[in-house]
């Protein structure tokens, strides 16, 4: 075999580095490629809960303007038509209405009812505890009746005049009774207890109690009726998100309604007609007698249960109890939530200026 040549070493000859690079896409600082931070539950609930406060303002604030203005429309085009300046008091209440239940009222649950309702156990309220519920209310109605008598007269100079005793006070009994005692109390509660509340309640029952009261007591567009419409909302709203039934609020409301648009104007006309007889104590007959007392009589009795009404207030103020919602908000957040957004703040703008309108009017 033979001999093989040794191999030479030869080194590596060095690169040249290339004259293009391939294209490489610029690297984005580190603060880019972290994921943007996830919104707290907090604030996702917060969010949630202004967005269904601020649809409720909404509704309630599109049925006031498509009330008043179809149905001052249509009173207005109606008395053009009967060559009248001044239509019958059954004849503007069937109006009016007719304009919130079959136009204003529809055009408003579409708004409100994109809300879900929350769905919740219903319990019973035993007689005695109703009877309480209704002693308690007349003191909240006295009251905030008084209130709103002497900040309409500060307000008008004691020019103005309550629109609901120029209805209660004449002689339209089937009027009143139909609107007053009936139709008002289930369809009022409906909206703002079952509707207001069943939508808002799983945010906290207190803003939605509150909230749905203040709504109630601006939707009567009266600064007479506003502050014990706002004590009874309350009161009624307490009731309903103990019991979830509809059942016990209408009574209460209706039961409120007859003592003060039928009962009390009945007294109090028979009494009126004896004093402006100037009877004397020979004159004065069986049937005028009787009508003074049962007057004084009547008066006696709503006396003291307003008393005792004023008691019972005091003690379960003492004993409220409100229950964790499942969507509970903070209670920094609780303000701002219900009260900070544009549905809302709108509604008490549109609420307050209506309701000083109807004073000056």
């Amino acid at each position: 075999m033979p001999p093989q040549q040794p191999q030479r070493f030869q080194p590596q000859q060095p690169q040249r580095p290339p004259t293009h690079w391939p294209p490489v896409p610029p690297v984005p600082p580190m603060a880019a490629m972290r994921p943007a931070p996830a919104p707290s539950p907090w604030q996702a609930r917060i969010t949630a809960a202004k967005r269904a406060y601020s649809r409720a303002g909404a509704a309630i604030t599109l049925m006031l303007v498509v009330w008043v203005l179809l149905a001052l429309l249509l009173q207005g085009a109606v008395a053009g038509m009967l060559h009248t300046p001044q239509l019958s008091m059954w004849l503007s209440v069937v109006i009016s209405s007719g304009v919130l239940y079959c136009i204003a009222l529809p055009l408003g649950f579409i708004v409100l009812r994109t809300e879900p309702m929350l769905p919740t156990r219903r319990f019973t309220l035993k007689p005695s505890r109703f009877l309480m519920y209704l002693l308690i209310a007349l003191p909240i109605t006295y009251a905030g009746n008084i209130i709103g008598i002497v900040l309409s007269a500060l307000l008008s100079g004691g020019q103005a005049s309550n629109r609901i005793l120029d209805m209660t006070g004449g002689s339209d009994w089937v009027v009143n009774i139909v609107a007053a005692v009936l139709l008002a109390p289930i369809v009022e509660e409906w909206l703002f207890r079952k509707q207001l509340i069943g939508r808002l309640r799983r945010f906290g029952e207190l803003p939605a109690i509150l909230v749905s009261a203040l709504f109630f007591a601006l939707f009567h567009l009266n600064l007479f009726q506003f502050f014990y419409a706002f004590g009874l909302g309350v009161l009624f709203g307490y009731v309903y998100t103990r019991t979830s039934k509809l059942r016990y609020t209408v009574g209460l409301h209706m039961l409120i309604n007859a003592n003060g648009g039928i009962v009390a104007p009945w007294f109090m006309n028979r009494m009126m007609a004896v004093v402006e007889a100037h009877p004397t104590a020979e004159t004065i007959t069986n049937a005028q007698m009787g009508a003074l007392l049962s007057g004084f009589a009547y008066a006696f009795v709503l006396l003291a249960a307003t008393l005792v009404g004023l008691v019972l207030l005091i003690v379960r103020w003492k004993r409220r109890e409100f229950y964790l919602a499942p969507e509970q908000l903070p209670r920094g957040a609780t303000r701002r939530a219900a009260f900070g957004n544009p549905g809302v703040i709108t509604c008490i703008v549109v609420g307050t200026l209506g309701t000083l309108l109807m004073l000056f009017a």
